[in-house]
């Protein structure tokens, strides 16, 4: 089993040696760290390139590439961040950034994926809500998150050793998730965005050339799927209340 950890703290500190004290835990699996200020992510400059006409026409050329190519390489993904006034850090928020084509067009339907946060107190709820949100949109399916806090200064050892067990604990629920597969089940919240998407890129097809492309062959979801009447209906009725506003 291959497993990722993406960290978005600007040091390797507290959440740095949290995902090392999991990878050190779990021998027998295949465990990369990726530090996002040990790679060469370049800030988004909005430009919307790889919105419009697809992501091999972002004007950036760094390590990107690279990133995806491990993401798809893995089994399973931790996403890793301190919490900053109540947010994730910028590195991580840069990342999802820059991959924000993939809230247009979702692609990991098979991965397996799980927010994990530090902080010293407040705020860790809202960055791992916000995590969450953006991994189910580009297709992840999720665990529940990880929230440790830290001391400012000092942590006591018996803290930390309470902050690994907790770790551990969550590490083998993604474990359990990967080792159990399927899919998530499509969600209002997801059948919505997906009949908007689709209806604009049918609608504009020149300027949102790399949507139209995504989004041509397919029908009521991202893959075929069985969608409950009740669900289907319900979700059509949203999105041409949407669409209508858009006339």
């Amino acid at each position: 089993m291959k497993i990722l950890a993406i960290c978005g703290s600007p040091r390797k500190g507290n959440t740095y040696s949290v995902l090392e004290s999991i990878k050190n835990n779990n021998p027998d699996i295949d465990f990369k760290i990726i530090h996002l200020n040990d790679i060469n992510l370049e800030l988004c400059r909005g430009c919307y390139a790889c919105i419009k006409d697809g992501e091999d026409k972002c004007p950036l050329n760094d390590d990107r590439d690279i990133i995806i190519k491990e993401i798809n390489y893995s089994d399973g993904v931790i996403f890793a961040s301190p919490v900053y006034s109540h947010m994730i850090s910028a590195p991580m928020k840069n990342f999802f950034d820059r991959f924000g084509y993939y809230a247009h067009r979702p692609r990991f339907f098979d991965k397996y994926a799980m927010s994990f946060v530090t902080c010293s107190g407040y705020g860790g709820k809202y960055a791992i809500e916000y995590m969450d949100k953006i991994l189910s949109v580009f297709g992840f399916n999720l665990v529940p998150g990880l929230e440790l806090h830290f001391r400012p200064g000092k942590t006591p050892e018996t803290h930390i050793i309470n902050n690994q067990k907790k770790a551990f604990k969550a590490f083998d629920k993604l474990i359990a998730r990967i080792e159990i597969g399927g899919k998530d089940k499509p969600t209002i919240d997801k059948l919505v965005p997906f009949g908007v998407f689709k209806y604009v890129s049918e609608v504009d097809k020149e300027n949102m050339s790399a949507d139209y492309e995504y989004y041509k062959d397919k029908k009521d979801y991202y893959y075929d799927t069985k969608i409950p009447f009740a669900k289907k209906y319900i979700s059509k009725r949203f999105v041409k209340k949407i669409t209508d506003s858009f006339e």
